[in-house]
Formats: C-alpha cells, structure tokens, sequence
C-alpha cells in the first residue's frame, strides 16, 4: 500500500510538472499588448517596435504597440493597473512614471509598488547636455561657471514639468547650486526650437532630441550623463570625465504588468526582450539611437525603484518642484 502511494504521488508530481510546461510554453495565446504612456512617435516607440519585430521572428508572438498618453503618463499606467492579469497588457514605461509620478502627481498617480509586477528595465537612455553652437562654453564645467555669474538669467528648457529634460536641470541645479529658470513646453519637439531659437540657453535631453542639429552645427553636446561615452557620441565626454561625476542622470525605460500576472509569463517576457537586445543587430540600432541595454532581472528592477523613489521625493522635496 505505502509503494502504491509513493507511486500514486510521483504521478501526481510528473502531471502537475507537465502541466506547468505546457501552460509556461502556451504563452502568449494572443497578441501581447505593449501600452506606452506617451503620444506615438516619441522615444519609448522605436524601442519598442525594434524588439517587439525581433521577439515575433524568434517565437511568433505577435504584438500590438498602443500609445495612451495624458496626465504625466497616469493614464497609460491605469490602463495597465486595471488590465486582466494574464500577461497580455503590459506597460513600457520611462522612470517618472514608475518613480516620480507618485510624490509629483499624488492625487492621479498609481500605487506602483501595489499595482505592478516589475519585468525589467530594458534600457538607460542618458542624457545629453545641450547648448546653442554660438554659447561661449565649450565644456560642462565651462557652462556651470557660466550660469553661476548670471543667477536666474538662465533659461532651461523641458518638454513638461515632471519630465527627465526638467528634473535633469533640477539636479543640476542642486548639485551645483545654480538659479536657473524652467521653461516647460509642450513637447520635446517645440522645447529644442526653443533652445535653436534663443528662447532658452540649456536643454538636458536625450540623444535623439538633439542628434540632427549636432551634426548640423546648430547645437553642442557638451557632456553625456552616461557611465560610458555613447558610441554614437564618441568625442562627447561624460560628466565623470569633465569632473563631475555625481551628475548621473538617466531616463531609463523598463516593463511592467500587473500586479497578479503569473510568474510564467513574467518570466517569458523577461526573458525574451533581454534575449531580443542582445542580438548584435538588434544592440547596434538601440546604440545608436542613444539607448545603454540593462536588461535587468525582476529583482534589480524592484531594487532600483525603491532606491530612485527616495532620492526623487527628497529632491521634489528640497526643490519643491509642483506640478503646476
């Protein structure tokens, strides 16, 4: 009787294991919806079409890129809260709507750490020091001793309040002790033909923002806040290498599901978009357009989350940046 049931339980054992295989591989068993919380055309949408494109050739998983932009990104972020859990809808989001929204925007933020399941962060995008081609600076430290001898007469631009662009300036400022004036647009778009047009003297903004009016002689990249140079930056040193090294900045871009997915398939999507970065292909064109890949487990993810959400309160805080 006691050999029948040992029997009897290894059984039981080798069905549910097959079962969890069978389940783990049948996702997805419909198009996997990619929301971005941000109007179409923007930076998080060729990062997303490049791997979703690479992920369908590898697996046949088909995806759907929806651009649900409004109110600082809530609205993408509560389209995604309030998806089914089944790993089908999930949010590609930049680091204010995982991090800053809830101590900018309290009132129509969503509880992140109660509402999503973190997958990864997929990529860094660091910044880019900006200045007009006729600014007499031609270096970071340059511009700080520039902007110090003209408290408040500093314009800074931003494609909003609440945006990488604006706590860019906002850090720098603190760091450094300068009086700069934000100027939020609407856009990154009308926020760099401010900069061209003198309306403002300084724009921290990603590699895309700024690339074609670098090459054009219009703009100066004076520092990059990446670890590294950006290969598609290459003679742009980074702010650890101009001397100022606390000045780290980046607009990172990570997934997350909701709260309740199954592991299964937050594992899948884990690992099928590191997998899609890495491609050599596939690692070159996110270089190029400014990306550093991260690729970063669940953990890492929920590490850095925590970590980032105390140094952006405190400095919402000391700064008492609003969101009017």
């Amino acid at each position: 009787m006691h050999r029948t049931q040992f029997k009897l339980v290894r059984l039981v054992i080798a069905v549910a294991a097959m079962w969890a295989a069978t389940a783990a591989g049948a996702f997805p068993t419909k198009p996997v919806r990619i929301i971005i919380p941000f109007a179409a055309g923007g930076t998080a949408d060729p990062l997303a079409r490049i791997l979703a494109e690479v992920i369908d050739k590898k697996t046949g998983a088909k995806f759907v890129i929806d651009s649900r932009p409004g109110a600082g990104g809530n609205i993408g972020n509560q389209a995604v809260a309030s998806a089914e859990k089944d790993g089908h809808t999930i949010l590609l989001g930049a680091n204010n709507n995982f991090v800053v929204n809830q101590f900018l925007l309290p009132q129509s933020a969503v509880d992140v750490a109660n509402a999503f399941a973190f997958v990864s962060i997929l990529v860094d995008q660091p910044q880019v020091v900006y200045v007009r081609a006729d600014l007499p600076v031609n270096s970071l430290k340059e511009l700080i001793d520039y902007v110090k001898a003209r408290p408040g007469q500093i314009n800074y631009a931003s494609p909003g309040t609440g945006s990488a662009p604006h706590l860019s300036g906002e850090i720098l400022a603190d760091l450094y002790g300068l009086s700069m004036v934000h100027v939020p647009y609407k856009g990154g778009a009308p926020a760099i033909t401010a900069l061209l047009g003198g309306e403002v003297q300084l724009y921290l903004a990603s590699l895309s923002v700024g690339r074609a009016n670098i090459q054009a002689g219009k703009l100066k990249a004076l520092a990059t806040t990446s670890a590294v140079r950006l290969g598609a930056l290459p003679n742009v040193p980074t702010t650890r290498e101009t001397g100022f090294a606390d000045y780290r900045m980046t607009n990172w871009w990570a997934l997350a599901a909701p709260k309740g997915t199954p592991k299964a398939s937050l594992d899948w999507l884990q690992r099928e978009f590191a997998l899609a970065m890495r491609e050599p292909e596939v690692s070159r064109r996110l270089e190029d357009l400014g990306f550093v890949i991260v690729g970063s487990t669940p953990e890492q993810f929920e590490e850095r989350f925590r970590k980032e959400a105390a140094e952006y309160q405190q400095l919402i805080k000391t700064r008492q940046i609003t969101a009017q």
